[in-house]
């Protein structure tokens, strides 16, 4: 039973943040397909992520950062731990605190994919990909959600993610591989980490 049909026999089938679109889901697979890898996300949600990322990878483990204001997070987190037992770790707090802190936390701890689907305005969104910088090595592959460049397909959750991961790119601090914009409000940009 996927997280979403065992999340709506606990009664819950509203969910904010979920990625559906078919290529969307084919290049996340792609991008986490590499075997022993550790995975990064900000935003576990009703953990549909989580999800695909463990179970098109049975060597992965995977790391998400939620700020846990939805009831279905915990539910979500206990599906995903039967599922894939040893395989995950749910950290709940504000990305902007909480990623810090667990930098400090865990020296020298890195990822190979980071995944950032956190806050949407400008402020979180440019927070959150200055702190993961921190969790790259220089083959740290780094894919911010939502973002979107074609004119007739912007809404207003897309302008943070997008404006941060420009600004990153014209400061130098990544270097991009690809984007996509899938549609109306969806899209997705993903590049490496410049590390020194």
């Amino acid at each position: 039973m996927p997280v979403t049909e065992f999340l709506n026999s606990k009664g819950f089938y509203q969910f904010e943040g979920y990625a559906d679109i078919p290529k969307q889901l084919e290049e996340l697979i792609q991008l986490t397909s590499r075997p022993n890898i550790s995975i990064m996300e900000i935003g576990f949600n009703a953990g549909n992520s989580a999800e695909l990322f463990l179970q098109n990878n049975s060597s992965a483990t995977l790391t998400s950062f939620d700020i846990g204001i939805h009831s279905y997070v915990v539910p979500a987190k206990q599906y995903i731990d039967t599922r894939f037992p040893n395989r995950h770790t749910l950290i709940l707090g504000d990305s902007t605190l909480s990623i810090p802190t667990y930098i400090n936390n865990n020296p020298g701890k890195t990822f190979d994919v980071i995944f950032i689907d956190g806050g949407h305005d400008f402020t979180v969104a440019n927070a959150d990909i200055t702190h993961c910088r921190s969790l790259a090595h220089k083959d740290t592959i780094v894919i911010v959600d939502d973002t979107v460049y074609t004119d007739s397909w912007k809404v207003s959750y897309t302008d943070g993610p997008t404006r941060a991961w420009l600004e990153n790119l014209e400061n130098k601090k990544i270097v991009e591989i690809n984007r996509a914009d899938y549609c109306r409000g969806k899209g997705m940009s993903w590049g490496k980490y410049v590390v020194i």
